[in-house]
């Protein structure tokens, strides 16, 4: 059987002292220690969530201001194509047009070389074929 004397009571005392003593040499820094530990880590932990969040507002800024501003230079790029696409067909329409006058005047001075040149044969065409002719038979017609 279980016998109780003074000295189970004296070892609860002690027992109670000593974690009475260890609450505040050990036990409460630690749990100080380890809280503020934690508190840190959550204050870094809420920096970093925050600072992603900021990072994020500022690449949709950055987007969106950088659409803005390509907007007008885009409109204005396409608006000098289109210009420059305009001036090139008005200069290419000018040559064509400046060839085929040239062109037809070429044209108007072989037909008028050719017709001197006809006429000026046509004119001699008695006289080349008298000179054919007695070549040919070899003697004077």
């Amino acid at each position: 059987m279980i016998n109780f004397d003074v000295t189970i009571l004296y070892q609860f005392v002690h027992f109670l002292i000593l974690l009475f003593i260890l609450n505040f040499i050990l036990f409460k820094p630690v749990l100080r220690a380890l809280e503020k530990r934690q508190s840190t880590i959550k204050g870094l932990t809420d920096g970093v969530e925050q600072a992603k969040q900021d990072t994020i507002d500022l690449e949709k800024n950055y987007e969106s201001t950088f659409v803005e501003k390509r907007k007008p230079i885009i409109g204005s790029r396409d608006a000098v194509i289109s210009e420059a696409n305009k001036e090139a067909v008005h200069v290419i329409e000018k040559a064509r047009s400046e060839l085929s006058e040239e062109l037809a005047k070429i044209k108007s001075e072989i037909e008028l070389e050719g017709r001197k040149v006809y006429d000026a044969l046509k004119g001699d065409v008695g006289k080349l074929s008298m000179e054919a002719a007695q070549k040919i038979l070899k003697r004077s017609i």
